[in-house]
C-alpha cells in the first residue's frame, strides 16, 4: 500500500506520535509542518508553501536539506494544505494521511475539514484521513461501510457536510435506520458496542470522526 503522510504547521502538542507512521511512508511539508519534520528528523519527499511561518535562516536551512521545495505566493486562491493535498494526489496513492491540520487558528481548522468538500478534491475523500492526537477523521461518499474502532477511540460522530439522505447505523449505542439529515448536522457521542459497525447512505457527504476525551 503506498502511503502519502503530509505535515501541517499546527500545534504540535496536537501532533500524534508518529512512530507507526514512519514505514513505508513518504512524507510532504506544508510551510511550518516542513520545519518540523526535519526537527523530528523525518525526511520529506518535498516540501511546498509560502513559508510565511519561517524566518529566512529557516527557509534557506530548508532549501538546503530537502531537494524539493516549492515556494508559492502568500496570497493565493488555495490554502497550504490544499497545495500539499494536490501534491499528494499526484503521487496517486492508496493512502493520504494529514497531521498537523487541527487545533490553533480556527479558520485553518475549518479550510483543512471543508477542503474535500471541493469538487476538485472529490476523488481524494476516500484516500484522506486527518489525524491528532485526540481524533481521527475520515470523510465517505454515498455507500456501504464497515468501520474498525481504534483503539483508545470511545466516541464515534458523525457529520453531515451536505444533506444526507438514507442514513442508516448498525453496531453502535445509537442505531439509526434510513434517516435524513440536512447540511452540519452534528451527530456526536455516539459508540461502537463491538469492535466495528457499518453505517450505509444514499446520498452526501459524511465526515466520520473517532475521538477520545
Amino acid at each position: 500500500m503506498k502511503a502519502i503522510h503530509i505535515m501541517v504547521g499546527g500545534p504540535v502538542e496536537l501532533v500524534p506520535p508518529l512512530d507507526s507512521y514512519l514505514a513505508d511512508a513518504e512524507w510532504i511539508g506544508i510551510d511550518g509542518g516542513a520545519k518540523r519534520l526535519l526537527e523530528f528528523d523525518i525526511p520529506m519527499k518535498k516540501a511546498l508553501g509560502d513559508f510565511d511561518s519561517l524566518s529566512a535562516e529557516e527557509l534557506t536551512q530548508l532549501k538546503q536539506r530537502v531537494r524539493d521545495v516549492t515556494e508559492f505566493p502568500a496570497e493565493k486562491d488555495l490554502t497550504d494544505t490544499e497545495i500539499g493535498l494536490m501534491a499528494a494526489m499526484e503521487e496517486k496513492p492508496d493512502v493520504i494521511r494529514i497531521f498537523g491540520a487541527t487545533g490553533g487558528r480556527m479558520d485553518h481548522l475549518l479550510a483543512n475539514l471543508m477542503m474535500l468538500t471541493k469538487p476538485e478534491f472529490r476523488q481524494a475523500v476516500p484516500l484522506v484521513e486527518i489525524i491528532d492526537c485526540y481524533n481521527w477523521m475520515k470523510m465517505y461518499l454515498p455507500g456501504h461501510y464497515e468501520i474498525q474502532k481504534l483503539q483508545e477511540m470511545r466516541y464515534a460522530a458523525f457529520i453531515t457536510m451536505e444533506n444526507v439522505t438514507g442514513l442508516t447505523l448498525t453496531g453502535f449505542k445509537y442505531p439509526l435506520q434510513n434517516a435524513t439529515f440536512s447540511f452540519a448536522r452534528a451527530l456526536s457521542s455516539n459508540e461502537f458496542l463491538q469492535d466495528s459497525g457499518t453505517f450505509s447512505f444514499d446520498s452526501g457527504l459524511i465526515l466520520m470522526i473517532q475521538s477520545k476525551d
